[in-house]
């Protein structure tokens, strides 16, 4: 009785140390996808500011590699979510060329029983992976 106890204990911790690693990582996978998919073609695949319309565009887009590096090594999380979000402008920081895309990801969520909470949950998961990006 023992023994199987400690195999189920031990299948558990394993099943548990595998499981939420891998959905952790799928949850990246998620904020990445999501990345390239709205931020790439400006950004860039690796975020450096030299995606395939930049070229286009007036203004070069921000290398989103070196945020935390202009932040004294921390990464402002929520700034990053603030941006992307769109919707709260800082007049002094002049007029941004980004989309809204706390706008449009609720526009696309409008189906959803929260549009607002599934916009936020996608702005939050591409900071959370351009966190990952930083040299």
């Amino acid at each position: 009785m023992i023994t199987k106890l400690a195999i189920s204990a031990a299948a558990i911790a394993l099943a548990i140390g595998i499981v939420l690693p891998l959905s952790w990582a799928a949850e990246g996978d998620q904020g990445r996808a999501q990345y390239l998919r709205y931020c790439g073609s400006c950004h860039g695949v690796e975020g450096k500011g030299d995606g395939t319309v930049s070229r286009s565009l007036k203004r070069r887009p921000a290398d989103l590699t070196q945020i935390q590096k202009k932040n004294k090594g921390v990464f402002p999380l929520e700034k990053v979510i603030a941006t992307i979000d769109g919707k709260t402008r800082i007049e002094a920081h002049g007029e941004s060329k980004m989309p809204v895309w706390g706008e449009i990801f609720e526009k696309e969520s409008s189906a959803q029983k929260e549009p607002a909470t599934a916009s936020a949950a996608r702005v939050k998961m591409i900071a959370e992976y351009i966190a990952t990006i930083q040299r």
